[in-house]
C-alpha cells in the first residue's frame, strides 16, 4: 500500500482543489478503457440512484464514487490491467487490491469523506461473496450496490480487445439471473428500467 500513500501525499492538495478531474486524468493515462468505462458507469449510476430516490449530497457521492471506483487501478501493474485473457489466481488477488488502493488515495481528502467508502465496497456482492470485506445485503451501502450493478452491466455490454460486447438482451437476462445473489434485486430492477427503458446501451 506504499504506492497509494505516495500518490495521496503528492497529489492530495491538487485533487482537493480540482476535485475529481485530476484523478480521472491519471487513470486515463494508465488505462484509457478503464477511464472511459468509469465515465459511462458514472452516468448510469447517477441515473439509477436518482430513480431510487437519492438526491443532493448522496446523489453527488454516488456519481463521484462511480467515476473513481477503479481509480486504485493506478497502482496495479499495467500488464495485469491489459492482459488479453483470464487472470491467474495470484493476478486476481492483486487486481482486487485496487479497491483498497482507491480508498487509501481518497480517504485523506475531505471532499471525498463519504466517497472513499463507496469506492472500497463497489465490488461487494449482495450475497457476501464479494471483496474486499465480504459484507452482504444492506450492510453494503446503497450507493456501492448501485455502482456494482451498473459496473457489471456496462462491462458486459462493452466491446473489449479480447471479447465482443454481449447483446443487451443477454446482459439483461444475466442481471436478472444474478439478482439476489451478486446484485441487490431492487437495484437490478431500477437499473434495467433505466438502461433498457431509456434505450441506453449500458
Amino acid at each position: 500500500m506504499v504506492f497509494a500513500d505516495v500518490v495521496a501525499a503528492h497529489v492530495g492538495a491538487a485533487i482537493d482543489r480540482g476535485r475529481v478531474a485530476p484523478l480521472c486524468d491519471a487513470l486515463e493515462r494508465k488505462d484509457a478503457y478503464t477511464a472511459a468505462h468509469a465515465h459511462d458507469v458514472a452516468e448510469l449510476s447517477e441515473a439509477v440512484a436518482r430513480r431510487m430516490g437519492l438526491a443532493g449530497t448522496e446523489l453527488r457521492n454516488v456519481r463521484h464514487a462511480a467515476l473513481l471506483h477503479d481509480v486504485g487501478k493506478i497502482g496495479i501493474r499495467t500488464e495485469i490491467l491489459v492482459k488479453p485473457g483470464a487472470l491467474t489466481p495470484r493476478e486476481r488477488v492483486e487486481m482486487q487490491q485496487h479497491t483498497l488502493i482507491g480508498q487509501r488515495i481518497l480517504e485523506p481528502i475531505p471532499f471525498f469523506a463519504e466517497v472513499h467508502r463507496l469506492v472500497r465496497w463497489a465490488h461487494e456482492r449482495w450475497d457476501g461473496h464479494g471483496y474486499p470485506d465480504g459484507i452482504r445485503g444492506a450492510d453494503v451501502p446503497l450507493g456501492a450496490r448501485i455502482i456494482c450493478a451498473c459496473d457489471a452491466f456496462h462491462a458486459m455490454t462493452s466491446e473489449r480487445a479480447y471479447r465482443a460486447a454481449m447483446p443487451v438482451a443477454d446482459a439483461v437476462e444475466e442481471m436478472r439471473r444474478n439478482a439476489g445473489s451478486q446484485f441487490d434485486p431492487e437495484v437490478v430492477e431500477a437499473l434495467l428500467a433505466e438502461a433498457v427503458g431509456a434505450g441506453r446501451r449500458g
